[in-house]
């Protein structure tokens, strides 16, 4: 896969690879170092919104404690083709060890994902809004009804029993229709949902999640700015967010690990487009690529042996600390295996989730 993307990259770039290599001997090292800032910025305000997320299950974790977990969980979706699905679950099984019940978790996640799509569409539709006119004509009807969708999927989250209930009433007219497989699984998601009807956060904290959410996408977005003034390209300020929402897509399609390739060509071929010559547009999106994702990528698996690794030391003192536990349980001390090394580790210790 990784000789393929090159191939393609360098298929794109064509005669205009001597252009790039000269482009690469002047690079202009300070908007390099914005760039790097701009995306451990947009790393905390993920971790924000998902900390925030899980305390309204009254589990005590703060951003600090959940930037690994981020930074790992990026570099699992970044290594495998569809790697946000197996980054989903990677998660989870995170949460889980930090204290989180099994409700909490899995709302936690669907709440932060619906929360994200909210926020992209919202990106993608202010830059359909702010590119030419042409374009805009094009672009603005279907992009607002996808962030109206967006939005109330976001929206359905902060009230999951009431999703629940939709989706009862849904099943109800359809299940006639529907094969008794498809029917048992849906009626599953509709009791999960009914297990989360505890989790109400209130509208300000969603408002505040969504804003983060943004942030999030308007600072990696700055990661592609950065990477156009580091190579000294012009940047296409009208078309800068609607390209960059259009490589996020790219990157979701299930063919390459983190749309590698995809996103090279994708990006290159959408900024020539808004008057780039083909070495501007070639070494801007090669060095955006390089900060968001080989450098996520390499920090990612870091953070990913180093919670790994401190899951074992917390798992091989668990049982001489069983005495320590309120019912000297064994069964109690593996229900939350990092108890026992919080206080090194820097995690705060968290409160039980509630039962649902």
């Amino acid at each position: 896969m990784l000789a393929a993307a090159a191939v393609f990259v360098v298929l794109r770039a064509g005669s205009s690879l001597g252009a790039v290599g000269a482009t690469f001997k002047h690079l202009r090292w300070h908007w390099l170092f914005l760039s790097v800032a701009a995306e451990g910025g947009s790393i905390f305000c993920l971790s924000w919104m998902q900390a925030h997320i899980l305390q309204e299950g009254s589990l005590r974790v703060g951003a600090r404690d959940l930037l690994p977990v981020t930074m790992a969980s990026n570099a699992v979706t970044l290594s495998l083709p569809a790697g946000s699905l197996f980054a989903e679950g990677y998660t989870f099984r995170q949460y889980q060890r930090l204290g989180s019940s099994w409700a909490l978790g899995v709302w936690a996640e669907l709440a932060a994902g619906a929360l994200q799509a909210f926020a992209l569409a919202t990106v993608a539709l202010v830059g359909a809004a702010v590119v030419g006119a042409g374009l805009r004509l094009d672009l603005v009807p279907a992009l607002g009804f996808v962030w109206a969708g967006a939005g109330v999927a976001a929206a359905l989250f902060r009230r999951p029993g009431l999703l629940g209930r939709l989706v009862a009433k849904a099943l109800y007219w359809s299940e006639r229709h529907l094969s008794p497989k498809t029917s048992s699984h849906i009626r599953h998601a509709e009791k999960s949902l009914a297990q989360m009807d505890c989790f109400r956060p209130s509208q300000g904290l969603w408002l505040k999640c969504w804003l983060v959410g943004a942030c999030n996408w308007a600072l990696d977005c700055v990661v592609l700015v950065g990477g156009l003034l580091t190579v000294g390209a012009p940047v296409p300020w009208r078309a800068v967010l609607l390209s960059y929402a259009a490589a996020q897509l790219l990157v979701e399609l299930p063919v390459t690990p983190g749309g590698l390739g995809l996103v090279e060509g994708g990006l290159t071929e959408l900024l020539t487009r808004f008057h780039l010559s083909v070495s501007q547009a070639t070494a801007g999106t090669l060095m955006y690529r390089a900060v968001s994702y080989w450098l996520l990528l390499i920090v990612g698996w870091v953070a990913a042996g180093w919670l790994a690794a401190r899951h074992r030391r917390a798992s091989t003192k668990a049982p001489a600390s069983v005495g320590n536990w309120p019912d000297g349980s064994p069964e109690h001390a593996q229900a939350r295996p990092f108890a026992a090394d919080e206080e090194g580790a820097g995690f705060s210790q968290p409160a039980s989730a509630p039962q649902t």
